[in-house]
């Protein structure tokens, strides 16, 4: 989808408010920016939410973006007073986060006094071009935009407990209350956005006892994230294993209070699911029952153990999905089928090598035979060994017997061979 037919973007910001209108029309081509007059103050980044639909109001396709903001004294025409290229920011149902200023900091003499208008450019994915999006948007600034220098303190002295802001964009609330949260942070996409190019975006450290960041209530929920159209909470880093982490001995992830809720896990690929993930002691995958107890495990070495009956649903043409259940044994073992003719009443048979090599035919095991013949035929196994077995067959009158038979193979599976009832330690219910 082109961004040339971009036609709606809704931004959220948090330093500054954007007047934002409902539609956008579409400009040529934007072209290469002036760069920005340099100043000697410190620059400041602005958190920056918005949202891309297209002509007909539905989000653009996902993908990685690039896009041009610059800033200028009018709504139309000059020279911009800062500018900068954001190239690779990830837009997912349309929505995107970013900072102004993250590539080149806004010198604070850009923010100071008179207007500010706001151009945005975009080019989408396998585009060669950048597109404007017009009108240019108004600036009001409402806060503090430097950044306080390291000896200074807070940008703001006071408390604003009790306070409110609120935007277009972007909405901030703090009160005291009984009923609700004791502090709000609401927003059309982020009620909280914090970007640092290097450490945490968000960071709240303690140097006592207490919590870097907490969330309490003395009846609903510490920490509350909400979305009519996207994620109540969103999580991501740069690798691959460490976009949420659970603190304490024991992490829960619980479903709504609700006796119906479900809990989901979806992806778009494989879920997996890793034990013990320092390599230390041998760890276990529990299934539990509502009153705490195991009733299935499955431990690091893949060793499945479960209370009830284990099968397979089959679906059936005429009497619907039925069970079929796994035979048990108090040994492991493992077993082969297969066929094979007698010739002057006997015939050696050769263990499939596959299956030979998942057992231990070292050990003992059975071989058993059913003749398949037009007359009576005595069958019988004369030898075994690790590779495979004989059998012979005679008539009822003593004669070799010329016909084909079938032999099941069972036998120990390697590396289980002295395994036989072995003892569970489930857990009990809490």
């Amino acid at each position: 989808m082109s961004t040339k037919k971009i036609l709606l973007i809704v931004l959220a910001v948090g330093a500054v408010m954007l007047v934002v209108s409902l539609r956008f029309r579409v400009a040529d081509k934007v072209q290469a920016l002036p760069l920005a007059q340099k100043f000697n103050s410190p620059g400041v980044t602005i958190p920056y939410n918005g949202r891309l639909s297209d002509d007909a109001g539905q989000p653009v396709i996902e993908g990685a973006y690039d896009f041009t903001f610059a800033l200028y004294d009018a709504a139309d025409g000059g020279e911009a007073l800062w500018s900068e290229v954001q190239e690779g920011i990830v837009v997912q149902e349309g929505a995107f986060v970013t900072s102004l200023g993250r590539v080149n900091p806004i010198p604070a003499e850009v923010l100071a006094g008179g207007e500010h208008w706001l151009e945005t450019a975009v080019r989408g994915p396998k585009e060669t071009d950048f597109t404007t999006l017009l009108p240019r948007q108004q600036l009001n600034t409402v806060s503090p935009a430097a950044p306080a220098s390291s000896t200074a303190g807070p940008a703001c002295p006071h408390d604003h407990w009790g306070e409110s802001w609120d935007g277009t964009g972007s909405g901030l609330s703090l009160e005291p209350s009984t009923g609700g949260s004791g502090a709000q942070l609401i927003s059309l996409f982020s009620g909280v956005y914090g970007y640092h190019d290097v450490f945490y975006g968000v960071l709240g450290q303690s140097k006592g006892a207490g919590i870097g960041v907490g969330g309490d209530s003395a009846d609903r929920y510490g920490v509350w994230g909400h979305s009519k159209t996207s994620f109540g909470g969103w999580f991501d880093s740069d690798n691959d294993h460490l976009d949420l982490g659970l603190g304490g001995n024991i992490g829960r992830i619980n479903a709504s209070e609700n006796v119906s809720s479900q809990l989901w896990l979806s992806s778009n690929a494989d879920i997996v699911m890793r034990l013990d993930n320092n390599g230390g002691e041998n760890s276990v995958f529990r299934i539990r029952n509502s009153g705490g107890s195991d009733v299935c495990t499955v431990d690091e070495s893949g060793n499945l153990n479960c209370m009830g009956s284990k099968s397979a649903v089959v679906k059936t043409a005429a009497y619907g999905q039925r069970q079929l259940y796994a035979v048990e044994s108090p040994e492991v073992w493992f077993e082969d089928f297969g066929s094979a003719l007698l010739v002057e009443g006997k015939a050696t048979v050769t263990v499939e090598p596959i299956f030979a090599e998942t057992v231990n035919l070292e050990e003992a095991y059975h071989v058993f035979v059913t003749p398949l013949c037009q007359e009576p035929v005595l069958l019988f196994v004369t030898g075994k060994n690790d590779t495979g077995f004989s059998v012979q067959g005679v008539t009822l009158d003593g004669q070799p017997a010329q016909c084909a038979f079938e032999y099941r193979v069972v036998a120990k599976r390697l590396g289980y061979e002295d395994t036989r009832l072995k003892e569970v330690n489930w857990q009990e219910g809490e």
